[in-house]
């Protein structure tokens, strides 16, 4: 698994949010669906009790650069 980078953006989400790194971290290893965003940013998404997460995330290679990170209900 790829280093996984946080932006300063995608923490303050993540924290107004109440999703945890290990949630995000699931869904970029076993995402329930993915799919191709704005500017070509890859999202992710995976099912939790309370609804689903879609993680946009930049792939690097060696690093996934964690853009944003928000519920859908």
């Amino acid at each position: 698994m790829p280093i996984i980078i946080y932006t300063t953006h995608a923490r303050e989400r993540m924290a107004l949010r109440g999703i945890t790194e290990e949630m995000v971290a699931e869904t970029l290893v076993d995402p329930d669906q993915t799919g191709t965003g704005y500017q070509a940013r890859h999202l992710a998404y995976r099912r939790y009790r309370n609804g689903r997460i879609k993680v946009v995330y930049v792939d690097k290679g060696h690093e996934i650069i964690v853009v944003t990170v928000l519920w859908e209900r």
